[in-house]
């Protein structure tokens, strides 16, 4: 894949193993500045793998990584660490410190990666915390809110550092219909505010209708759609139109899937 400015990053042949086993197998995309690319597929796909290596917790086994035209894969550590404060990531399960009140768990990025005063911190963690809709809930610990307002604090803190993309862990997982839907909507506020770069991994269909410039569908650890939502759809791929249509694998296919998994792909 040749290097283009619109994109800010890029994916090719990427491969990453546990052991001997390929979980993501030649994975090739490409996300474009200021666009929403939700990765979609089953359990066991490859979907939170292909996020871990695409903010740097994993190193791939092979394929490249480019983030604005830098190869991530091949950087050091220390140079990796200075790049991701361009990342925000949300995760599943909000990850709070429960120890901290929201200010602080908000704050701390900005403590930890620059050298602002104070004052100019608490104004910013104020103004973070106003755009997610938590303003006034600044001395609140993790415990006492609910779990879409976690949702909303862990999305500040990961928006503290003005981040250029912004990963999504399942921002949906857990949430009644109504919640999910009002943090689909703050998705695409701040997409639209600060012309965000984005990455969702959900298995919430909804939500890809609503948010989604395109999708990248995995299944066993390979791209077997990848486009606009209805060009996936359209697809004649044998999974991804059992995916859409919600068809259950006949019986024995969920064992043989799992024993798949366990081999190698060899059973």
């Amino acid at each position: 894949m040749a290097y283009s400015a619109e994109n800010l990053i890029e994916v090719s042949d990427l491969v990453v193993k546990y052991g001997d086993r390929a979980v993501l197998d030649g994975v090739t995309l490409n996300v474009r500045r200021g666009e929403t690319i939700v990765i979609l597929g089953g359990s066991g796909s490859g979907k939170s793998t292909l996020l871990r290596t695409l903010v740097g917790l994993m190193r791939p086994s092979a394929g490249c990584i480019m983030f604005d035209g830098m190869d991530f894969t091949q950087m050091s550590h220390e140079d990796q660490l200075e790049l991701r404060k361009k990342m925000g990531v949300s995760f599943q399960s909000s990850a709070l410190f429960g120890s901290m009140t929201v200010a602080e768990n908000v704050s701390m990025p900005l403590y930890e990666h620059t050298k602002l005063e104070k004052s100019t911190i608490d104004i910013m963690v104020k103004i973070k915390l106003e755009l997610v809709g938590l303003s006034g809930f600044e001395d609140y610990m993790p415990a006492e809110l609910s779990g879409g307002m976690k949702k909303r604090a862990g999305l500040a803190r990961a928006m503290a550092m003005d981040p250029e993309v912004i990963f999504y862990d399942e921002p949906s997982a857990g949430l009644d219909p109504i919640v999910g839907a009002g943090l689909d909507a703050l998705i695409l506020k701040l997409k639209q505010t600060f012309e965000l770069t984005s990455i969702v991994v959900t298995h919430e269909l909804a939500s890809v209708e609503l948010i989604a410039d395109r999708v990248c569908m995995l299944d066993g650890g390979t791209v077997v759609g990848f486009g606009t939502l209805d060009e996936v759809k359209a697809s004649p791929h044998s999974y991804v139109r059992q995916f859409f249509e919600r068809r259950p694998n006949e019986e024995g296919e969920d064992e043989a899937a799992y024993l798949r998994t366990l081999t190698g792909g060899n059973a």
